[in-house]
């Protein structure tokens, strides 16, 4: 993210702070932090783990489809791995349009169908009952088609592939897991 400083930002679904702690020293000095999420537990965890610092004060629990700021007050709004749990994204895509100064950016995070592909193949093969998961998340808001629906939202959307991979050398890991 294009973070500089005398920025405001607001994270929606915060959850328990781990963008920030792996990325402290990406940082940059005088911006200011609204941390969010709708769980009250999340967010004194969250606020614990960070501490009320320099770079993070506000640390706030509300629902995205009713955000309690101004029009325009944010220059970058973020959601990581959040959209595909909001109930009603088109109120929550409409109150994120509404926060967003003129050169605001939304940066949204979401999975692919290939997400963890690998792993339930090789699983479905020893028994084919398994599933990771029950819900594909990635159907709800997923990497293959969340770009058509946020533009209905912002004039411009951009999709940036994070390449990575898991190497397991552990057959005991794979199995527990």
């Amino acid at each position: 993210m294009n973070l500089r400083s005398n920025m405001k930002v607001l994270e929606i679904g915060c959850g328990n702070g781990e963008l920030w702690t792996q990325n402290m020293d990406k940082i940059p000095e005088n911006i200011e932090f609204v941390l969010s999420d709708n769980s009250a537990g999340m967010m004194r965890s969250v606020e614990k783990k960070l501490g009320i610092s320099h770079k993070f004060k506000q640390f706030e629990c509300f629902d995205c489809n009713n955000i309690p700021y101004g029009d325009k007050e944010f220059d970058v709004v973020i959601a990581n791995h959040v959209m595909f749990y909001v109930k009603n994204r088109e109120q929550a895509l409409t109150e994120i349009k509404r926060l967003l100064k003129k050169d605001g950016m939304f940066y949204c995070t979401t999975y692919g169908q290939n997400h963890m592909k690998e792993i339930e193949l090789m699983a479905k093969e020893f028994d084919d009952r398994i599933a990771l998961s029950e819900i594909k998340l990635y159907d709800i808001f997923g990497l293959e088609h969340g770009k058509q629906e946020l533009s209905s939202y912002f004039d411009e959307v951009n999709t940036l592939l994070y390449e990575d991979y898991l190497l397991v050398d552990d057959v005991k890991a794979l199995m527990d897991y």
